[in-house]
């Protein structure tokens, strides 16, 4: 891990001299109040979901401060994280490696070529950690069980302005310090409508046994108001499968305002990514109020079968500069 880092940070001096530096900063907050029906006086939320974890008292999900310097063909990414979702899901990393959000060095190999050394956010699935991209306010089961981040090398190849693949060796299941050989993939197509479909897939042994696991999303542009998202994955491991889905569908009812419905299933009945075993079916409605360019107010209602009826409601701040 230490050799990574250090080629994102030596790889500066080998850009060329022709072209002149070029700076972005961008910060990143995302704020939130939280509140479980079921659980009323509680202060935090079960150990198996890592973002919106705090209960009854205003909290930070997550924040950032994004920058990046590029030149000729080589960009160096660099940004750093606090909150919540940090602290609960980079529990396992030492020290400072629990504030990064990604640190790593690209260079442009050729025109349809691309490498990515160090800390990435994951190749796998339709949400991130960053909550301004995702159609919902909370995670589904499927975001909150697979990979945020990783670290390792990422090839990037575009056969077409529409198709990218990606082949990856990773250190390991979303980890920094720790190193068990794995490998991804991921393919991405588009076309001219708006329609994405993505298909990512991981393969490694993380202590019990090999792990295969596939997730694939779709993306469907429906009308100028309304698209929808279809979601879905599933892994074995040691002959033990788990696997889960969702669906999201979103009507944009005027520029500033939208509504999000998502339908969900999760089952990992061997405990194989949770820590207990969970079948679970929940349903939300996330209202998004876009009260300026770079500031959205989130609302979500929330019921599922096994944790009852939830309410998390925020402010997203995304302010970016070149």
């Amino acid at each position: 891990m230490k050799n990574l880092l250090i080629l994102c940070l030596l790889s500066m001096s080998a850009m060329g001299q022709s072209d002149t530096l070029r700076y972005t900063f961008g910060a990143y907050v995302e704020t939130y109040y939280g509140h479980s029906f079921a659980s009323p006086k509680a202060t935090e939320k079960s150990a198996l979901f890592y973002n919106h974890t705090s209960l009854n008292r205003p909290a930070i999900n997550l924040g950032l401060v994004e920058f990046s310097v590029s030149k000729s063909k080589w960009t160096l990414r660099g940004d750093f994280m606090l909150g919540t979702y940090s602290q609960k899901n980079l529990a396992a990393e030492p020290g400072l490696l629990k504030h990064i959000y990604q640190l790593n060095a690209q260079v442009q190999l050729a025109p349809k070529h691309q490498l990515i050394v160090g800390i990435m956010p994951s190749h796998i699935g339709l949400e991130s950690a960053k909550n301004w991209e995702n159609p919902s306010f909370s995670r589904s089961y499927i975001a909150e069980n697979s990979p945020y981040y990783e670290t390792g090398m990422a090839w990037s190849y575009n056969p077409t302005q529409r198709m990218n693949v990606k082949v990856l060796a990773l250190t390991g299941w979303q980890t920094i310090h720790r190193f068990r050989p794995a490998l991804g993939t991921q393919i991405t197509i588009d076309n001219a409508k708006g329609l994405r479909f993505n298909s990512s897939g991981f393969i490694g042994d993380e202590g019990k046994g090999l792990r295969v696991f596939y997730d694939n999303y779709v993306r469907i542009p429906i009308s100028n108001r309304f698209n929808a998202s279809i979601s879905s994955d599933f892994g074995v491991e040691s002959g033990k499968f788990w696997h889960g889905g969702a669906v999201f569908l979103t009507w944009k009812a005027k520029p500033s305002l939208k509504f999000t419905g998502r339908l969900e299933y999760y089952n990992d009945p061997h405990a194989i990514i949770l820590a207990e075993s969970l079948t679970d079916v929940s349903q939300s409605l996330t209202v998004d109020y876009q009260l300026k360019s770079w500031t959205m107010l989130r609302t979500e209602l929330k019921h599922s079968a096994k944790w009852g009826n939830e309410i998390v409601a925020g402010l997203l701040f995304n302010l970016q500069a070149n």
